[in-house]
């Protein structure tokens, strides 16, 4: 017996206490998995109220590829939106969504509706109209229900002029 109780627990009564593998509590080890649970899925730290600024998602925060960011309104709204580089087509041809053009120090260019139908030629115009005023993304907003939404989401985020 005392043999099977020192292969499941060796113990060398040569050895410091020091270098004995430390027991893991496991209070201490769900520690840092209820703090990150805690925490906001947003950095609402940056930004005064009133506003109009980008908060990243945090969960999206690993990957190399920025594919989704949120931005918050004026009126303290969150908007996720899809992120497209300024010259990849597919940014235009979303129908019935809000689209932003985003520059390169994360401020909001111009904002519009794509509209029912997506008209592609005056959805180039404006594409080419804000990479000219210094746009580098396009920021595609999908989760509006209707043109009310996308209107009332519009004036949210409008650059002020």
């Amino acid at each position: 017996m005392a043999a099977l109780a020192r292969a499941r627990f060796p113990f060398d009564r040569n050895r410091s206490l020091d270098k004995m593998p430390r027991q893991l509590n496991l209070l201490e080890a769900l520690q840092p998995a209820k703090a990150e649970r805690a925490a906001p899925l947003f950095d609402d730290a940056a930004g005064l109220p009133g506003q109009v600024r980008e908060m990243p998602l945090r969960a999206t925060a690993q990957l190399a590829e920025r594919r989704f960011t949120a931005w918050r309104g004026r009126s303290g709204r969150r908007y996720v939106a899809s992120v497209f580089a300024i010259q990849d087509g597919h940014a235009l041809g979303f129908t019935d969504a809000v689209l932003l053009a985003v520059s390169p120090d994360r401020k909001i260019v111009a904002a519009r509706d794509s509209g029912p139908f997506g008209i592609d030629a005056a959805l180039t115009r404006w594409r080419d109209a804000v990479a000219m005023a210094g746009a580098s993304e396009i920021h595609v907003h999908l989760l509006a229900e209707d043109s009310a939404g996308r209107r009332a989401a519009l004036c949210d985020l409008m650059p002020e002029a």
